[in-house]
């Protein structure tokens, strides 16, 4: 069965999402340039633990069709957000190994995310507030400026900059619900559910039904219907066909 009847003459997002994979200036004067990871890899550079020579994190992104690997409780944090944040077109860890010109010589960096957010591209390192020092905010100032020119977004992240808890337990909640495999067709029914009757709420479909859940949050990370995810998603959540105030969890 395809989609687009059902969805008003709309092909809907497809999951998983094709890797990023944006040009390097081919101009020497840009003063930045990056290298893709080779055919056939995904990382620019291999997350180990030290103590137990593994990945520290790791999921199963459901937007990217593969495991997301990252060393750190924060970076594991933005990658459940930027998963399940209909908002976010794709995503990558340790994506590019970068080289930039510092002012005084060529610097190497490898950031932590690559995102396309609202079909801009960003670049985006992680840090603990603790951690952030007079090199990392110069490093974050030169990248900014060097990027901008470019059409590429450089963005510093740290805790402080995390949504408040609500948007964090509901992403969770998406991705453990949409980890359940749908067919088409109960996807087409739930949101032909939602289509004429704006404003229905979760537990009136079935949130409470592992399947019509999996399928809810599903549409819902896709982007094809819509919540606050301001407020802990519950069986009162009223759901809607069209984009609503606090629809976000990546920001």
């Amino acid at each position: 069965m395809t989609l687009r009847n059902s969805y008003m003459g709309h092909d809907g997002p497809v999951f998983p999402r094709a890797p990023i994979r944006w040009a390097p200036p081919e101009d020497p004067a840009a003063g930045v340039y990056w290298w893709w990871p080779e055919e056939g890899k995904v990382r620019a550079r291999k997350l180990l633990s030290r103590a137990a020579m593994r990945p520290i994190y790791r999921f199963t992104s459901l937007k990217m069709g593969r495991s997301i690997h990252l060393e750190s409780a924060l970076e594991h944090q933005v990658a459940l957000l930027l998963d399940a944040c209909p908002l976010v077109d794709a995503f990558a860890e340790q994506p590019v190994q970068m080289e930039f010109d510092n002012g005084k010589g060529m610097s190497r960096h490898f950031p932590d995310f690559a995102v396309s957010y609202c079909g801009k591209p960003w670049f985006l390192e992680l840090k603990y507030a603790k951690d952030v020092d007079a090199a990392c905010r110069q490093r974050t100032h030169q990248l900014t400026e060097l990027l901008a020119p470019l059409g590429i977004g450089y963005r510093l992240v740290t805790e402080q900059d995390l949504p408040q808890r609500e948007r964090m337990t509901n992403a969770w909640a998406l991705i453990q619900r949409g980890r359940q495999t749908v067919g088409d067709q109960l996807r087409l029914v739930v949101f032909q559910r939602v289509f004429q009757q704006q404003g229905i709420s979760l537990g009136e479909i079935g949130w409470n039904i592992p399947a019509t859940a999996a399928a809810l949050a599903s549409e819902l990370m896709r982007g094809r219907l819509h919540a606050d995810f301001g407020t802990k998603l519950s069986m009162e959540t009223p759901v809607f066909t069209t984009p609503v105030q606090g629809g976000w969890l990546w920001a």
